[in-house]
């Protein structure tokens, strides 16, 4: 896809495209931001732009040469992409790049081009270097030769090493319009335009996540869970939602779409208390129980809940923590936390 072609991104982009039409492209880049929001298209759009037989004249890639098309299939030999390997036993993705990728890197490029012009390097999920692996890229990014450019790709670009961080130029790319990720969800997944725009509500400006969402089995339990997890009487059902960390705890793919459902309900009972009108609300469909939930929650009690599902996210998603352990002692925390709340309410 052309740089032109990707959408919602404008201020992202425009530097990038005059950067192209002037011929002033930095060496590194690093395309920034959430899930979803269009980095990678416009990551192999700056590469189709970079390899294309005859780019147009400000500098995009045509789109339809044979440059442009291998660039799309990532088969165009000029074009190198680092990214998360497949898992020796066949079960998801490595959890990092590996240092042998980095190096195997650098032994292609210490020969020529293929094809005698430029080469792209496209790091997706950067992040996912460990301090090892960036530091052997670093002298790579440092003096990565003639006419090669390297486009850094993450979600998370506070865990890059600063050094690699100063020798990029930072693009930013920032959550997309809720109206904007509705419409393409509608269109994308076949969804009727109500449930379009509660995806788009949910995903927090990603069109990624909200098509992940969509194929998720726990927007079916959404209503239930948030009842579950909020039961302005004691939480009776901590059972259930100890069966549902056990559920979690075996696949963790699952779990940021749960801290997700969590995480927006608490934010909404805040726009709540701060006079925001319904439809602006993620739940909106559930306007009437988040009124009523947010005059029995005090604003710091909904902050401390908000902080918890964060540093349990975290502890799960990027340390070793055990999920399922995890998972309960949050919900036990839930409960106090409940129990604790009415007890100063009867009070």
């Amino acid at each position: 896809m052309p740089l032109r072609d990707v959408e919602g991104q404008y201020s992202a982009l425009e530097g990038l495209k005059r950067a192209l039409s002037h011929h002033r492209l930095h060496h590194a880049y690093l395309f920034a931001g959430p899930h979803g929001v269009g980095k990678a298209l416009a990551g192999f759009g700056l590469a189709q732009a970079l390899l294309c037989d005859g780019p147009r004249a400000d500098g995009d890639g045509c789109g339809a040469c044979k440059g442009c098309t291998r660039v799309a299939e990532r088969q165009h030999p000029d074009l190198h992409v680092l990214e998360r390997l497949e898992r020796a036993d066949g079960k998801g993705l490595e959890a990092q790049i590996k240092i042998d990728q980095v190096r195997q890197l650098q032994k292609a490029l210490a020969y020529k081009s293929f094809e005698g012009g430029r080469r792209v390097v496209v790091i997706e999920e950067a992040e996912a270097m460990n301090p090892s692996t960036a530091n052997a890229l670093l002298k790579t990014l440092e003096e990565p030769g003639e006419e090669t450019f390297f486009v850094l790709i993450s979600h998370a670009a506070h865990r890059l090493l600063p050094t690699i961080i100063s020798r990029c130029q930072r693009v930013r790319f920032s959550p997309l319009p809720r109206e904007f990720v509705a419409e393409k969800l509608a269109a994308l997944g076949e969804l009727a335009p109500a449930q379009a725009e509660l995806l788009a509500g949910l995903a927090e400006g990603s069109i990624g996540k909200g098509l992940a969402l969509a194929e998720s089995g726990l927007l079916a339990d959404r209503v239930a869970l948030i009842e579950a997890a909020d039961d302005p009487d004691g939480l009776q059902r901590i059972g259930a939602l100890s069966e549902l960390a056990d559920k979690l705890g075996r696949d963790k793919g699952e779990l940021p779409l749960f801290f997700l459902l969590l995480r927006t309900w608490y934010r909404d009972l805040m726009l709540v208390q701060a006079g925001l009108p319904d439809d602006r609300l993620v739940h909106h469909d559930l306007a009437a129980r988040a009124r009523a939930r947010a005059v029995q929650i005090p604003f710091d009690a909904l902050d401390h809940r908000l902080k918890l599902l964060a540093s349990t996210e975290r502890d799960i998603l990027q340390g070793n923590a055990n999920p399922r352990l995890f998972l309960e002692r949050l919900f036990v925390h839930l409960v106090d936390d409940a129990r604790a709340g009415r007890a100063g309410r009867a009070a």
